[in-house]
């Protein structure tokens, strides 16, 4: 009779830590992955061939921050489609003031501002895409976050005038690795190659990286794919300090951690 309530005890432990419905898990098991960084934080992965998502911390994944430079990505869609940019080798002349990051004090094209995060050479684009156009593109989205630019032109996307929640950032990068925004499959490839973080034989991981100073949060969102498989992901931490080298590294090794702890890479 013991055994068997406690057999039953951690059957219903299971069932209270992975299941929600069939469509959703609810991951709290792996929350202590997140936690023992020191750091607040959650984490979506969405399986693209089944619909099914995944969540560590799952009401974090609801509550909105400040793109910051994940929003490099519509940011760099929006540029291409409208032509604010002509390709991803169009330089940027840098202007000679000291920026707080060596690899900003130089000329840019898109293709290394994107890989370098380089905050004045999207706050040029953003200049030249205006104001109303900005606005449509962001309208067309839909469902882009709060979808507001409130802020200036250059910054909106920092200051915290526009957010975006873990599961809005999974949702819009499924567009896109499905080619289903609202741009012309040109553009969307172009920022997927973007994207390119890793190719190996075993999968290829796509991403962006982003760091919010005023809210003090980081982020990682992109996918992997796996043959004919993708999964998007979206990894979302904050903090009480300053914004150092270990928070900012954080964002991806805490990322990669959680895929491999749940099989999406070795």
């Amino acid at each position: 009779m013991i055994k068997c309530k406690i057999s039953c005890f951690l059957i219903f432990i299971f069932i209270l830590l992975s299941c929600s419905d069939n469509n959703e898990e609810y991951r709290t098991d792996l929350k202590q992955v997140i936690d023992s960084t020191g750091y607040e934080g959650c984490f979506v992965l969405l399986n693209v061939k089944t619909g099914k998502k995944i969540f560590v911390n799952h009401q974090r994944c609801l509550k909105q921050f400040s793109p910051a430079s994940t929003f490099k990505i519509p940011n760099s869609l929006i540029a291409l489609q409208t032509r604010a940019v002509s390709s991803i080798h169009d330089t940027i002349r840098y202007n000679g003031i000291e920026k707080p990051i060596e690899e900003w004090n130089r000329d840019h094209d898109l293709q290394s501002a994107f890989k370098y995060s380089v905050v004045w050479y999207y706050q040029d684009i953003a200049n030249r895409i205006g104001d109303s156009t900005m606005k449509f593109w962001l309208d067309t989205l839909k469902d882009y976050g709060t979808m507001t630019r409130a802020g200036r032109i250059d910054n909106f996307w920092l200051d915290g005038s526009l957010v975006i929640s873990a599961l809005e950032q999974a949702v819009f990068l499924e567009k896109l690795y499905k080619g289903t925004l609202p741009f012309s499959k040109t553009t969307m490839d172009t920022v997927k190659q973007l994207m390119l973080i890793e190719d190996n034989p075993n999968y290829k991981l796509r991403g962006k990286t982003g760091a919010a100073l005023q809210s003090k949060t980081g982020w990682f969102v992109g996918w992997v794919e796996k043959g004919e498989d993708a999964f998007i992901f979206a990894t979302n931490i904050s903090t009480k300090d300053s914004l150092d080298r270990q928070f900012l590294g954080t964002r991806v090794s805490l990322t990669k951690k959680l895929l491999n702890k749940l099989r999406v890479i070795n």
